[in-house]
């Protein structure tokens, strides 16, 4: 049974990544073709995609307080490690920074969620997949956004702002989550048509991901070990320590901490080379968290059923 859950959820990750790499290295289809693929994700697929999720999310689950905190307090408390060890530790500047940072708090709900939550709680666990994009796409993305622009030919702060929230990534999964507070239902004509686009992100981001792996030499470092640590273990130790102090019990605290220990998302390197920032080590930070990941879903399943 944890064999299934595991395959389940790292199957597809193995499978897009080897198409992707195999088609690079023997010429299939040209590496420089990355950009292309990495815009169709962030600016199309991606964009649709968290859109549906949040306008199909259930009003009262969006609204509860203590499960969006416990999600909140782990994504956004490793982002700012990240970035703080970026700009410290290792020296980057304020782009690469917010990349890394990134790197260490997205975690992979696309792919590795579903099977993981529907095995240990059920498919009322998948809300906190909605809800961990929804803090993503309305806080951080934004927050990302704006630092990597900053105020860049004399553009103001709201500029920036304003450009941030402009963005497909940040404004669709906003419209969706105040259509699924307010009860607007879309039509199906609608949802189906999303859906059509929405679904060919997390394929397409493994294949770009592998295509960009195929044209580079991998070197196991201490910043992406550091990447990884944050990512697959002490993300899943705030939320789970947030969502005990908050009163969390049963199927929310053991969904929000299945979260937690997912590995780096695979838009990631996608948004680093759409934005042209931390390209390599991002896409070296995803196949090793994918690899650790073994380890941190096999241990995260051992403490949901001792919860």
């Amino acid at each position: 049974m944890l064999l299934q859950i595991i395959l389940a959820a790292l199957g597809p990750i193995i499978l897009g990544l080897a198409v992707g790499w195999l088609s690079g290295k023997y010429g299939f289809i040209k590496r420089e073709y990355s950009q292309a693929f990495a815009d169709f994700v962030v600016k199309i697929a991606l964009p649709f995609a968290l859109f549906l999720a949040a306008a199909q999310a259930s009003p009262s689950v969006l609204l509860n307080v203590d499960y969006l905190l416990a999600l909140a307090v782990g994504l956004i408390v490793s982002y700012i490690i990240g970035f703080l060890a970026g700009k410290i530790f290792f020296k980057h500047d304020k782009k690469d920074a917010a990349m890394q940072a990134l790197s260490v708090s997205f975690p992979d709900m696309a792919y590795c969620g579903p099977p993981v939550l529907l095995a240990t709680v059920g498919s009322s666990g998948l809300i906190a997949m909605v809800l961990g994009n929804l803090i993503y796409t309305i806080i951080i993305i934004p927050f990302t956004l704006l630092m990597i622009s900053g105020r860049q030919q004399n553009n103001g702060i709201l500029k920036s702002m304003g450009k941030a929230v402009a963005q497909p990534l940040v404004f669709l999964p906003i419209l969706g989550a105040l259509l699924a507070i307010f009860g607007v239902k879309l039509p199906e004509i609608l949802q189906n048509s999303v859906n059509e686009l929405g679904k060919t992100a997390g394929g397409v981001a493994l294949f770009f991901l592998g295509l960009l792996l195929s044209g580079i030499k991998l070197k196991i470092n201490t910043e992406i070990i550091f990447n990884v640590f944050v990512k697959n273990f002490v993300q899943a130790a705030l939320i789970l320590g947030t969502g005990i102090a908050l009163g969390l019990q049963d199927d929310m605290l053991k969904a929000a901490f299945i979260i937690g220990v997912l590995p780096t998302a695979t838009a990631v390197p996608a948004l680093a080379i759409s934005n042209k920032a931390y390209t390599e080590t991002a896409a070296a930070t995803v196949l090793l968290s994918t690899l650790a990941a073994l380890i941190s879903i096999i241990g995260g399943i051992a403490i949901v059923e001792s919860l």
